[in-house]
């Protein structure tokens, strides 16, 4: 396609996907031999505007690609030099001389090289590709504003540390909220979201702080001051419930405690709120998806007994919503 259609291409396409294809090859623009360099420019002399950005391509076998561009250079159209350079070039091609049509190529393949590299030193999407799964330096920057610029930081959570870097908006912001907990679950996870706020839990607590027959000086002895009856205490705030759903089968499997997506849904919770807070996740399996379990000889699939089992003998009036685990 390239060498057949060259004139099909843009300019800055074209030069991208030779990179690509030639990866132990050097990048344009840089400050290295340009028989390292993935592609060789040449621009033709014309006295007439050309109909495309390109003319023709010719890959090379050990040597750079030799590409012909219409819009930049000494000699073409629209250049810095008078026209008689231009029309002598095109009288001494004819006669096939191309001593000087190849002396000015050494200055258009730079100025084209250049020109290209001023191209894709903005854009970030460029940088990511040559670093060839290594981190460039707007990954790197990224990766700060999540939290995770250091490398001992990295390589602790199951979810791919990536997909932290395309919700750097929301992970960058110091308030974190329920909403933006919820815009990221939706969107990494694709189901439906509903977190709910202040659900409350009992927390243990530790053995010195508990109230007990005994000599010391713990506050826990003091009553009408920290006097806690049991080893245990209920928290409004520390806990919120998310509830995810309603789902099909399959997709509601890979949520149950075990699976990769519990534990993606764990590094999420925890990462997005600090530990601060301990979930309760509340599966909602869709009515029409809930299994039978049938009372009978032969090879039956197995379901997991509190997790996707129901005794059902007819058709579900209600999405169920029993099946819920902790993360602390």
């Amino acid at each position: 396609m390239m060498q057949a259609e060259p004139r099909s291409f843009r300019f800055f396409q074209m030069v991208r996907l030779l990179e690509r294809m030639h990866p132990e090859r050097k990048p344009m623009g840089i400050f290295v031999t340009p028989a390292d360099e993935v592609v060789r420019f040449t621009a033709p002399p014309a006295l007439a505007f050309p109909a495309s950005e390109l003319g023709w391509y010719k890959p090379q076998e050990d040597k750079p690609a030799s590409l012909e561009v219409n819009f930049l250079g000494l000699n073409v159209i629209n250049g810095p030099m008078p026209r008689s350079y231009t029309e002598t070039l095109l009288e001494r091609q004819r006669g096939k001389d191309r001593a000087t049509l190849e002396f000015f190529d050494l200055f258009n393949h730079r100025i084209v090289s250049l020109f290209y590299r001023a191209w894709t030193r903005y854009r970030f999407f460029i940088a990511y590709e040559k670093a060839q799964g290594g981190e460039d330096e707007i990954t790197q920057r990224l990766y700060d504003l999540v939290g995770l610029g250091t490398p001992g930081l990295r390589g602790r959570m199951t979810m791919p540390e990536e997909s932290s870097i395309y919700y750097s908006g929301l992970l960058s912001n110091q308030i974190r909220s329920v909403d933006g907990l919820k815009q990221i679950l939706e969107d990494y996870f694709g189901v439906r979201v509903e977190i709910r706020q202040f659900t409350g839990s009992w927390v243990p607590l530790p053995e010195e702080q508990q109230t007990v027959l005994r000599d010391g000086e713990s506050m826990a002895e003091c009553l009408g001051i920290a006097t806690v009856v049991g080893n245990e205490v209920w928290d409004q705030e520390g806990t919120m419930t998310v509830r995810l759903g309603p789902m099909p089968l399959a997709r509601y499997r890979e949520f149950l405690p075990g699976s990769r997506g519990q534990a993606e849904l764990q590094d999420w919770l925890k990462f997005y709120s600090r530990r601060a807070f301990q979930f309760v996740v509340q599966l909602i399996l869709e009515r029409d998806e809930v299994p039978q379990i049938p009372l009978k000889a032969g090879p039956v699939t197995s379901s997991r007994l509190g997790y996707e089992s129901w005794l059902k003998i007819k058709p579900m009036g209600r999405d169920p919503d029993e099946t819920t685990y902790l993360i602390v």
